[in-house]
């Protein structure tokens, strides 16, 4: 472990166990959907709708920005599983973690630390919203900081560079998706043939937004499923 992640998870850890009600917040909000996603993705709906992001040109930015947001959940699944195993601060033994009232310690056991994939799917959400507002896309980043990652640092679910360098990660997707799947003729011909059949595009806009809101939860649980059901019919 390098020497910034241990100073600065000594100096966060120092506050555990001091409150029971923040440690409780804590787990709470890093365990609630509706304080990460659901937030966010309140936001995109608004978006959608109301002033200049409702134009054709905004809403393309928006959709480019949920397909990027499936690219980062992928990307960073990808790196965890390729990456060095690294242990979370909560499992790793000798740093004398003082773990936060409520916290389960064989949560995510088996799961390697880096990087954060909370932090690379919401900075890329967050990034992009700066394509559509510079406000409301500061203020995304700032929550996605405040409420999304630094929790799952207060609770020993990850190192700070699990975060910081999702967060790089994520804002670079978001960044170059925005910037070159909008331009690209054959996202601009799709997106103008859903936007004139709402009857299939807000049902399918619905579903990758609640899949944001959800982390993808329930799709992974769906494809880890099937290919189990795969495995148990191949043998």
């Amino acid at each position: 472990m390098n020497i910034f992640d241990s100073t600065m998870v000594f100096y966060v850890n120092s506050l555990s166990q001091h409150s029971l009600t923040f440690d409780n917040l804590m787990g709470y909000i890093a365990g609630n959907n509706m304080f990460k996603g659901g937030v966010l993705s309140i936001i995109i709906w608004r978006l959608w709708f109301t002033g200049k992001q409702s134009r054709p040109h905004g809403r393309e930015y928006i959709i480019s920005t949920i397909i990027s947001c499936f690219v980062a959940i992928a990307l960073a699944r990808m790196l965890a599983v390729t990456l060095p195993f690294r242990l979370r601060p909560f499992h790793a033994t000798g740093l004398n973690f003082v773990l936060p009232y409520g916290v389960n310690p064989n949560v995510l056991d088996g799961w390697s630390s880096f990087p954060s994939d909370h932090a690379v799917l919401f900075f890329t959400l967050s990034t992009g919203l700066l394509f559509l507002s510079s406000k409301i896309g500061v203020f995304a980043l700032a929550y996605t900081a405040l409420f999304i990652g630094f929790p799952r640092v207060y609770l020993g679910l990850h190192y700070p560079t699990d975060v910081i360098g999702g967060a790089v990660l994520g804002m670079s997707i978001g960044w170059f998706g925005n910037r070159y799947i909008v331009r690209n003729n054959v996202f601009r011909f799709a997106f103008r043939w859903l936007d004139a059949r709402p009857g299939v595009l807000y049902p399918l806009f619905f579903i990758l937004t609640y899949q944001i809101a959800d982390l993808f939860d329930t799709s992974r649980g769906l494809l880890s499923g099937a290919l189990e059901l795969i495995q148990i019919m191949l043998t």
